[in-house]
């Protein structure tokens, strides 16, 4: 029975965390108040577990404030909760990007971005137009993600820019700035969740005939 309730909870531990924007170490060159996105197509569903930051020195620690959302570019709307980074926070990937969980978004096909705004002089954000050398190393949780190119504006609120004048051009442009990311899993099956939970029922069921009969015996 013990195997049995493994089996159930491990569907739920399939799909490991997937950072799709992840930033090495000697990115950051510029000072860059404004809206920093970059774009991505959703091939296949996926859930949002976080949202996450550049850090530039790799300390973990952000000294100002940087506000990151997920924006749906075809709808024009915020669809993630906006994540404030101030503080000290665990780095993570490859050591210069810090995250905070969300509560599970599930991202349907289309188009989207990850928006940053705030960086500052004590956190750098990343341009391959200003020095950066590679830019984020991305990817795709083998296929379910198309990155399509970056996007920013002058504004200090978080706004979910559309434009990128002057920016490089494709494909160099889909991973040109070192600024928000995120973390992604599959999306879980239809009707996962309900098998689970039938499943949990029963092995109750099943556990407390096992003392019923131990009692009896």
């Amino acid at each position: 029975m013990k195997a049995a309730l493994l089996v159930l909870l491990s569907t739920f531990a399939v799909h490991a965390s997937t950072i799709a924007y992840n930033d090495p170490a000697a990115q950051g060159t510029q000072i860059f108040p404004g809206n920093l996105a970059l774009l991505f197509h959703v091939n296949d569903p996926i859930t949002v577990t976080s949202l996450g930051v550049f850090n530039a020195n790799g300390s973990g620690t952000i000294a100002g404030t940087i506000q990151v959302a997920i924006w749906n570019t075809d709808l024009n709307i915020q669809v993630t909760p906006t994540v404030t980074f101030h503080g000290s926070y665990t780095p993570a990937g490859f050591g210069f990007d810090v995250f905070q969980s969300i509560a599970p978004i599930i991202l349907g096909i289309g188009n989207y971005e990850v928006d940053a705004v705030g960086f500052n002089s004590l956190d750098l954000n990343g341009n391959k137009q200003t020095g950066s050398s590679t830019g984020t190393t991305l990817n795709s949780g083998g296929g379910v993600l198309t990155f399509t190119a970056a996007a920013f504006d002058n504004s200090t609120s978080l706004d979910g820019p559309t434009s990128c004048i002057g920016c490089l051009t494709g494909p160099a442009n889909i991973n040109q700035f070192d600024a928000g990311t995120f973390t992604f899993t599959g999306a879980p099956e239809p009707g996962a969740f309900t098998a689970c939970a039938f499943g949990l029922i029963a092995l109750s069921v099943m556990a407390r005939r096992t003392v019923r009969g131990r009692r009896s015996a």
